[in-house]
């Protein structure tokens, strides 16, 4: 797993600097199942203010897709 950054832009204009930890997924082996990329948010920040504890889970699947999407 590693830490990547991203800027998530929300429908009314604000931006959330994020942190998250990005695991990349797998095809299947022999050995070994498949399984797809995933991502976890760590930080949400506006002016360098976390405000995670304020977001709706909604919200932070939302970020975490589309920080998804915007890796490789």
């Amino acid at each position: 797993m590693r830490t990547i950054t991203h800027l998530f832009k929300h429908s009314d204009g604000l931006e959330l600097d994020c942190t998250l930890e990005y695991e990349k997924g797998q095809r299947a082996t022999l050995t070994d199942p498949a399984f797809p990329p995933e991502t976890y948010l760590i930080t949400a920040k506006v002016g360098g203010v976390d405000i995670m504890p304020l977001l709706s889970d909604p919200l932070i699947r939302a970020i975490e897709e589309n920080a998804l999407w915007s890796q490789d």
